[in-house]
């Protein structure tokens, strides 16, 4: 099971993805797909969004089956920030709903 841990507290925001799904066997795994997209592309935004002066990236932590981000907000940019972090979780909550079995949100 995929478990996705998320938690904001004062400017900032930890979250955390580990596990494999279960759903088929690997290389056909669709629900793993899924949330290997939604990792590699909120990874990307994330640092992208540090790049560009947005956040400040306190924890980064990818590797298999384990990543882990902790971020700080900076005030003129926190409605970006959580916008692109809603829309991670929103992603998340979808699959949840459709595999419960597979993946969860916590």
């Amino acid at each position: 099971m995929t478990k996705i841990y998320y938690r904001e507290y004062y400017d900032r925001a930890l979250i955390t993805v580990e596990g494999h799904s279960g759903y088929a066997q690997s290389g056909s795994d669709i629900v793993c797909a899924g949330v290997s997209t939604l990792v590699f592309a909120f990874v990307n935004c994330i640092l992208d969004e540090e790049s560009n002066g947005r956040l400040k990236l306190i924890r980064n932590i990818v590797r298999d089956s384990y990543v882990c981000f902790e971020i700080e907000k900076f005030d003129f940019s926190k409605e970006r920030i959580s916008g692109i972090v809603d829309a991670f979780i929103t992603g998340f909550l979808m699959l949840a709903e459709t595999y419960p079995q597979c993946v969860k949100l916590e």
